[in-house]
């Protein structure tokens, strides 16, 4: 790869002392290439290099919506050449809304880099940088992170207000980088059909696995996290919405059911009032369709990425798609916030889980 000369000094300057170097800046101003080029350099000197790909939304290394590391052994043309050794899952291709998500996995993936060896750690971010949203993802997760390095990219001076918090923090030092002039803007019909192809590769001739429920705790859902409602009171809910229950749990929140359809506001109300609560979430079995979930093991590291086809309420099972070879050690099954088709189109949110 053709190196940018006014990134020279700084690069050099990192491989010369390493650490952890984390880079920020906005959308299209050449992060993933420093990165790459920083990554590189580390190789070249006999640093051992890591990378962390914390951009959810346009990931590199792992599956969208999950924050990868990789260790590199080679000089590289691009982060997508590069096999993740460890995943975290985030289960969404946006930080809004998920930021405490994408700054522990971030923090998790880091940690993991330097107990495999790496003495440099390369990690990139989204391009969120705008607002009070992208002011506390940045400064969390550098906080959290504490990087010997934070490397601001920046074409005029849109992101001093992110690094101007950590410039008398100890051991932190600020680096400011212009952007390169290869860097172009990119619409966001480009970033969207991007992540479709990384989710088709993924997804695409996937085995499918079967996944016992009883076998399985379930994180960010309350499905699988209460105790199992009473007879009694399951059959005065398919009295009032006219349908089958097919599965119905008492948890801290209240109530979370699954319907054979959805159910009406007038519905709504009657088990509200009935159960004197308007803490009940009740979903169609088709909400889980599709769904991303992390596959983890028993210490809930995610072992792989899987899409939701079904789930047996009665025989206690679910079906995924993934292209993990044996699901015998996941433990863990990480809801997440989108659902994916398998030939990686993007349906959307589904319901409250």
């Amino acid at each position: 790869m053709e190196t940018t000369s006014e990134w020279a000094p700084t690069i050099d300057e990192i491989v010369a002392s390493p650490g952890i170097a984390m880079v920020i800046g906005g959308v299209d101003t050449g992060k993933t290439n420093f990165c790459v080029q920083l990554a590189n350099a580390g190789i070249r000197a006999g640093v051992p290099t890591a990378v962390v790909d914390a951009d959810v939304g346009q990931s590199e290394i792992g599956a969208p919506g999950t924050i990868g590391m990789a260790l590199v052994e080679n000089p590289v043309e691009a982060l997508s050449e590069l096999t993740a050794k460890r995943l975290y899952f985030i289960g969404a291709t946006s930080p809004v809304r998920h930021h405490v998500e994408c700054v522990v996995g971030t923090k998790r993936m880091v940690d993991a880099a330097t107990e495999m060896g790496a003495r440099l750690v390369v990690v990139d971010t989204t391009g969120l940088v705008d607002g009070a949203i992208g002011r506390k993802l940045k400064t969390y997760k550098a906080d959290l992170v504490r990087p010997r390095y934070l490397i601001g990219i920046q074409r005029k001076h849109e992101i001093e207000s992110l690094l101007a918090p950590f410039a008398k923090v100890e051991p932190i030092r600020v680096l400011k980088v212009s952007s390169s002039e290869l860097a172009r803007r990119k619409p966001p019909e480009f970033r969207t059909a991007r992540r479709q192809l990384n989710f088709y590769k993924h997804f695409h001739d996937c085995p499918g696995h079967i996944i016992h429920l009883d076998g399985i705790c379930t994180w960010n859902t309350w499905f699988g996290t209460g105790r199992p409602m009473k007879w009694q009171y399951q059959k005065f809910m398919e009295e009032t919405l006219r349908c089958r229950i097919l599965h119905a749990e008492v948890t801290g929140r209240g109530i979370f059911a699954v319907s054979e359809r959805a159910c009406t506001g007038t519905e709504m109300r009657s088990l509200e009032e009935h159960f004197k609560t308007t803490a009940i979430t009740v979903v169609g079995g088709d909400t889980f369709t599709n769904l991303l979930v992390g596959l983890a093991d028993e210490t809930g590291r995610t072992l792989d990425v899987g899409l939701i086809q079904a789930i047996d309420f009665k025989e206690r099972f679910m079906f995924v798609l993934s292209p993990i070879k044996t699901v015998s050690p996941v433990r863990v099954v990480q809801f997440g916030s989108i659902r994916v088709s398998p030939d990686g189109k993007e349906l959307g949110a589904p319901a409250d889980l």
